[in-house]
């Protein structure tokens, strides 16, 4: 190879080099088959959840019974399950939001699943004037629930409004989540204590 031959090599080198990348192929645009699919979930998911409103009165009343079967109507016990059936909906939001970049996505639909079928129920259960399924709440036990209940509003909605801040990368995370937990924890203990 000639020495002219060799430095037209080295050039053809040293431009490939400073040459800037091809540009990426488009990328192609949603299939027909997954918009298909979406709008179909989508479908699906929003018939579930109708019907879980509709029948929201039998879960409701299936929820409290079996409270009232599993702890005799006892108020330490029917507070514990009025906190459990509220703080499961923020709770389930709570680990969506934590979750979202650590495991895979089945699980976060999972997740997610879970959170909107508890809902209704949660909702029926709340206690609020005017309702025509308080009635359910009343018997053994009722009070202690609802107490259960409202002191699991508190602690679902800190933890919720809270959890964005312990995920910026800017602010310490640790005494963010210790005052969730604090929260959540002394709301728990202090549903079956305070009734």
């Amino acid at each position: 190879m000639s020495r002219r031959t060799r430095r037209q090599k080295l050039r053809r080198q040293r431009r490939a080099t400073f040459a800037p990348p091809p540009p990426p192929p488009p990328s192609p645009g949603p299939s027909l088959g997954r918009i298909t699919l979406g709008a179909l979930v989508w479908l699906v998911g929003s018939v579930a959840y109708l019907l879980l409103f509709a029948v929201r009165e039998t879960t409701a009343r299936a929820w409290v019974d079996g409270a009232r079967s599993l702890t005799g109507g006892g108020p330490r016990g029917m507070a514990i399950a009025g906190w459990v059936i509220i703080f499961a909906a923020f709770g389930l939001v709570w680990a969506l939001m934590l979750l979202r970049k650590r495991v895979h996505r089945g699980w976060l639909y999972a997740i997610g699943a879970v959170a909107v079928a508890v809902s209704p129920t949660a909702l029926a259960l709340f206690p609020m004037e005017g309702l025509p399924i308080v009635h359910l709440i009343s018997g053994p036990g009722g009070g202690a629930f609802v107490h259960g209940m409202r002191l699991a509003a508190p602690a679902g909605i800190v933890a919720v409004l809270l959890t964005p801040f312990a995920l910026a990368k800017d602010t310490a995370r640790a005494p963010v989540t210790m005052i969730t937990v604090a929260c959540v924890l002394l709301t728990l203990v202090a549903a079956p204590l305070t009734t």
